[in-house]
């Protein structure tokens, strides 16, 4: 099958990373997958499909959830499905796949409820990604999507333009970054897939870190921009764009504890299929 460029590059920048996005950014968003959780409030005997699983925390949760039946991961990305796979291993009727969400080889409604966190954003194909989520559920079944809200709401929104303007590559998936946490943007998208938008809430839960310089490192290397901060900046240009990062960071976070929080919005949408 043939992929733009683009994704392969995505693909491969994920993987490098996949410990560090495990550490700094999965272990930070599990109170969003809870509370998203919460709303969804699956039935505990439904199996259950998390896509662009990641590490894997998200799969868990459900797993964890639906205590009857069994739960897969997929993901795009071999380094996050062997890291995944590593990390949960001894959690039962947990499975960790390699499948693609715009190119899904789930069966047709063979999911009582499908998850899929921080993973529409990153899609070439975000409605074929939807699409999909719609087909593999059975009918009556459920599906969760968490994205991030509007830019001016997350707290590591500026480090796109900051590392993206300096290395002269502009992905064609981060300007939809922050597009599908705009108000019923989501919504309008599953229900164009044929899904029933049964509720929606935005959650705003800070983002805890040791220090400035630990979320930072976060922002800038342990994730999908850390390949061209490292390959296509200098040294210099690294030097400023991590000092505007700080800067940023500084500005934002509020002493918490032993460390800081960070302010972040994620929106939840949960849909039925019909039936």
């Amino acid at each position: 099958m043939h992929e733009p460029a683009e994704k392969t590059g995505m693909r491969n920048a994920w993987g490098r990373v996949a410990a560090g996005y495990d550490d700094l950014w999965a272990q930070r968003t599990t109170a969003f997958t809870e509370a998203a959780l919460d709303l969804l409030d699956p039935a505990p005997d439904g199996t259950g499909l998390d896509i662009g699983c990641g590490p894997g925390h998200t799969a868990v949760a459900l797993a964890h959830r639906l205590t009857g039946g069994a739960t897969t991961g997929v993901d795009f990305s071999p380094s996050m499905v062997k890291r995944a796979r590593e990390r949960w291993s001894d959690v039962p009727d947990l499975a960790f796949e390699l499948d693609d969400a715009e190119h899904l080889s789930v069966a047709d409604a063979s999911v009582d409820v499908v998850t899929s966190s921080f993973t529409l954003m990153y899609c070439y194909d975000a409605l074929a990604a939807t699409a999909h989520v719609a087909r593999v559920l059975r009918p009556g079944g459920t599906a969760l999507l968490l994205v991030w809200g509007p830019h001016r709401d997350v707290w590591w929104s500026p480090v796109i333009d900051i590392v993206e303007s300096r290395a002269q590559y502009y992905s064609s998936v981060c300007p939809m970054m922050f597009f599908y946490g705009l108000p019923g943007v989501l919504p309008r998208m599953l229900e164009d897939v044929g899904l029933e938008v049964e509720a929606s809430a935005g959650l705003d839960t800070p983002m805890r870190y040791a220090d400035v310089e630990e979320a930072v490192s976060a922002a800038v290397l342990a994730g999908p921009l850390a390949g061209l901060f490292q390959n296509r900046l200098d040294d210099d240009a690294k030097a400023v764009a991590w000092r505007e990062m700080t800067d940023h960071v500084a500005s934002v976070a509020v002493s918490s504890g032993r460390g800081i929080s960070l302010p972040a919005r994620v929106e939840a949408v949960v849909a039925r299929a019909p039936g």
